[in-house]
């Protein structure tokens, strides 16, 4: 789970390498999915975002699997508006690219992660921004099959057990309204 200042680290900027951990914690797509995302499948009229495919890597080499991780994987999910705000509009091609449009290998994705982290002191991992969008629809009161959609589980159990972590802040609110209860 990220810290509260990590995510505030994450949401203050999305220019350059910093749009794809913003777009992590505000999609809730797995890195792989995000990385073989192609601007037609951003649907900004609709506001949605087609998950279909996703990125491997053969050692170094990026590998497209035009299949998902799973059939449940396989899914459409919300295009925020502060995600939508931004991406760049009518553009073609992979949203997050190498200089010459193609996919990122493996070394050049950890490079700039790494450096990312670096320059804003931070530790968080991609996962960890996943975690961090399935607590958020938690906190927001989203149902728990419409955040397994969202997540692309296909069990349910997942999303429960694993991906709706009560941050903190959640677990002291928690404490003082028992506190405050008497029988």
């Amino acid at each position: 789970m990220p810290t509260d200042q990590d995510i505030k680290i994450v949401n203050s900027s999305a220019d350059g390498f910093a749009l794809l951990p913003f777009f992590l914690l505000n999609t809730g797509l797995r890195k792989s999915e995000a990385l073989a995302l192609e601007y037609s499948d951003i649907d900004f009229k609709e506001k949605t975002i087609t998950v279909n495919k996703h990125l491997l890597h053969d050692g170094n080499q990026p590998m497209m699997e035009h299949k998902t991780k799973t059939k449940s994987s396989e899914r459409k999910v919300i295009l925020l508006d502060r995600v939508a705000d931004k991406l760049p509009k009518k553009k073609k091609g992979i949203v997050f690219a190498n200089e010459d449009g193609s996919y990122l290998t493996k070394r050049q994705y950890a490079l700039r992660w790494a450096r990312w982290q670096k320059e804003n002191n931070t530790t968080v991992t991609a996962h960890q921004l996943r975690h961090g969008f399935a607590t958020m629809l938690f906190e927001a009161g989203i149902d728990l099959k419409d955040a397994q959609d969202l997540m692309g589980h296909s069990d349910i159990k997942t999303t429960q057990d694993i991906y709706t972590h009560i941050r903190d802040k959640r677990k002291k609110e928690t404490a003082e309204k028992l506190n405050s209860f008497n029988f």
